[in-house]
């Protein structure tokens, strides 16, 4: 045998050797990426689990010490008086939740048909980025600006609407403003994705029957992506439910049921961070806060069961 085959047949059994050697670092390398993702994925699903532990047993404690009926149709909440009537901060949460959606999600919408059906198209991804950084704004700047700015407005209209010099602008409707700024975006960017995944086909088949452009947006695309479009609302909503600190700012904490649109009252959420400082772990009225938040984590789980729903139906269709 030549030069030429012996250096052939040494390469050659040096290669084996080489991937012998390759295949077990691989796999410790495999094993150890799988271990860190298993363990970060144990780590959410672990601390998930310990926060809707604590927050239901310190919730269902809280229930027990008050009461369902009273914690839920009670008018007076005064953590001073072990008093824990809950009806007037879930009933600012919701209304001023529902105002939100009228106010916010459904001009949301109607703008997001323009922007992906009729706005020049140079102009639509400007559009978008400009809503992805005003969805990015913290809410305590909205609540800083609605502090300085809005509530002097309301004011104006307050007086204007009930001719009464005691009526302030913070209250329910300034509440209800406020989040309908603030969900606005957030509701706009996901009816944009609802809207983009109408297929093309369709538009293109309502033009050839004669339909305009605004018939084809409002009579095909918004149809066919109706499911997305109300799985956002719904995100608006819970957004608008949740909201704390630029609630606090306007609504005024009365912890009361309003007498109007315009009379000051509180929320869940702005109540908990309020009582908070003053209830101690493990009290009635700690365990009441919790109860609160308790009811604002079932709120939450419907809107994500809802949505889940709709998002099925969605791909089944």
């Amino acid at each position: 045998m030549g030069p030429g085959g012996a250096a052939s047949e040494s390469m050659s059994s040096a290669m084996p050797a080489a991937k012998r050697t390759a295949k077990p670092a691989r796999r410790t390398g495999d094993a150890v990426v799988r271990l860190l993702l298993v363990s970060c994925a144990a780590f959410v699903l672990v601390t998930t689990a310990l926060m809707l532990f604590f927050v239901g047993n310190a919730g269902l404690k809280g229930i027990r010490s008050v009461g369902l009926t009273s914690l839920l149709t009670g008018t007076l909440w005064k953590p001073e008086a072990d008093t824990f009537g809950g009806l007037p901060l879930i009933f600012g949460t919701f209304v001023s939740a529902a105002g939100a959606v009228v106010i916010g999600a459904a001009p949301a919408v109607l703008a997001a048909v323009w922007a992906t059906e009729l706005a020049p198209k140079p102009a639509r991804p400007l559009y978008r980025r400009t809503m992805e950084v005003a969805a990015a704004v913290p809410s305590v700047v909205y609540g800083w600006l609605a502090l300085v700015y809005l509530i002097p407005q309301m004011e104006k209209l307050a007086h204007a609407l009930r001719g009464d010099a005691a009526t302030g602008g913070e209250g329910l409707a300034t509440a209800a403003v406020l989040l309908g700024v603030m969900i606005a975006p957030t509701v706009l960017l996901l009816s944009l994705d609802a809207l983009a995944r109408v297929p093309v086909a369709l538009r293109d088949a309502s033009a050839a029957l004669g339909a305009s452009p605004w018939q084809t947006a409002m009579r095909v695309v918004v149809p066919h992506g109706g499911r997305g479009i109300v799985v956002a609302v719904f995100f608006g909503f819970a957004r608008a439910a949740g909201e704390t600190m630029a609630v606090q700012m306007v609504i005024g904490g009365a912890r009361k049921l309003p007498e109007s649109a315009f009379s000051p009252t509180t929320t869940i959420s702005t109540q908990i961070v309020m009582d908070m400082q003053n209830a101690r772990p493990g009290t009635p009225a700690s365990n009441v806060l919790f109860a609160m938040s308790l009811v604002l984590l079932v709120v939450a789980v419907a809107v994500v069961l809802g949505t889940r729903w709709l998002s099925r139906g969605t791909r089944t269709s």
